[in-house]
């Protein structure tokens, strides 16, 4: 009677051991579908409408930065002690950064940084606030 104790004992573990190996199998499979999942159509880093060129209704705001900037856009300025420098994206998604007083296109020049804004300065000598929110104003002085 000891031995057919035992043997039904070996046999519930057997089975207890069959279907952790099949439920395993189970789990691995779903990792499998999900990792196959396909991606979406549109990347979310590329540009797009948010980034795009901002029509101003104000008079003395630049209603187009293509000339100015080159379609570039401020995305962030570093303020310290000793150095100022402005953060610039381009529409292919490279950045390039400028200090003060360092030429940004052929025609355009970074005069000052500040934290939420930049004051550039055109070949003509206007000067021009640059915003994070891409959009400029011409400068009072």
């Amino acid at each position: 009677m000891n031995i057919i104790n035992k043997f039904k004992i070996y046999l519930a573990l057997f089975v207890i051991l069959i279907f952790q190996l099949q439920l395993q199998n189970l789990k691995a499979d779903e990792k499998d579908l999900i990792d196959n999942e396909e991606l979406p159509a549109i990347d979310p880093f590329a540009g797009g409408v948010g980034t795009s060129n901002q029509a101003v209704t104000d008079t003395n705001q630049v209603s187009e930065n293509s000339g100015l900037l080159n379609n570039m856009r401020l995305v962030g300025t570093i303020v310290g002690e000793n150095k100022k420098i402005a953060i610039f994206s381009s529409p292919d998604g490279g950045a390039s950064k400028f200090s003060e007083n360092e030429a940004i296109t052929d025609s355009t020049m970074l005069i000052d940084v500040f934290s939420e804004a930049v004051i550039v300065q055109d070949s003509s000598g206007n000067e021009f606030e640059v915003y994070m929110n891409n959009t400029i104003k011409s400068s009072d002085g």
